[in-house]
């Protein structure tokens, strides 16, 4: 697998000076991870739209319990190359723990890691994955699904993650989130995270943006 190496934006840039820093997303009192009094409660995720609106606000206010009540048991992310060949991937107990720690605390996860998180989500494409041109292909094929209409959002995820003394990352990157209604709690939950390589990975294939790295890229920085 690839290894990817990765440079803190002030190993580039000295991002005191960086006038592109967020506000605070979060209070501060001492980590803590309640967003503040008064703050209701995001709504179930009853359409497809609002699983997509409770992600954003999972990811901007780095909520560890609404973001795992997003994903499906059979959740996957992968991250292809240019040549269109899974480069990354993780299920559903390794993107808890790179998102939100280790159950033990013993290792702290992305959204310990960066105070500040910035995260925007622009649709380009929205469509539907028909279960019958999806069959199983063989027993517990993952990317079968016959009896499951999943809905696809397709488009530019950015983010910047800043850490308490600013330091982090941006990301800037075209994702596709596909998205399964539970049978169970008839609520919509996240079955895959796929992510296009960033353009110039290859060579040739693009002007890469500078100081731009992609989110598995970050992911396995991160990953215990």
């Amino acid at each position: 697998m690839k290894s990817f190496a990765l440079l803190s934006f002030c190993g580039l840039l000295a991002l005191s000076a960086c006038d592109f820093a967020p506000p605070r997303i979060t209070p501060d009192p001492e980590d803590s991870d309640v967003i503040g009094p008064g703050i209701e409660p995001a709504p179930p995720a009853t359409t497809p739209e609002q699983l997509m609106d409770n992600l954003a606000r999972a990811m901007r206010t780095r909520d560890k319990d609404l973001y795992e009540s997003l994903l499906d048991k059979d959740f996957l992310f992968t991250e292809d190359n240019c040549l269109g060949e899974v480069e990354y991937f993780n299920n559903l107990e390794e993107e808890l723990e790179i998102m939100g720690g280790s159950r033990d605390g013993s290792q702290p996860g992305i959204f310990d890691i960066y105070r500040n998180f910035s995260y925007t989500f622009d649709l380009t494409r929205r469509s539907q994955e028909l279960g019958s041109d999806y069959p199983e292909n063989f027993p517990n094929d993952p990317n079968g699904h016959p009896d499951e209409d999943w809905e696809v959002f397709y488009g530019r995820v950015q983010m910047l993650m800043l850490d308490e003394n600013g330091n982090g990352f941006r990301v800037d990157q075209f994702m596709a989130y596909k998205l399964r209604l539970d049978p169970e709690d008839s609520l919509w939950k996240i079955v895959r995270w796929e992510n296009d390589a960033l353009a110039g990975d290859c060579g040739g294939a693009g002007k890469r943006l500078a100081n731009v790295f992609s989110w598995a890229a970050l992911k396995q920085q991160v990953a215990p």
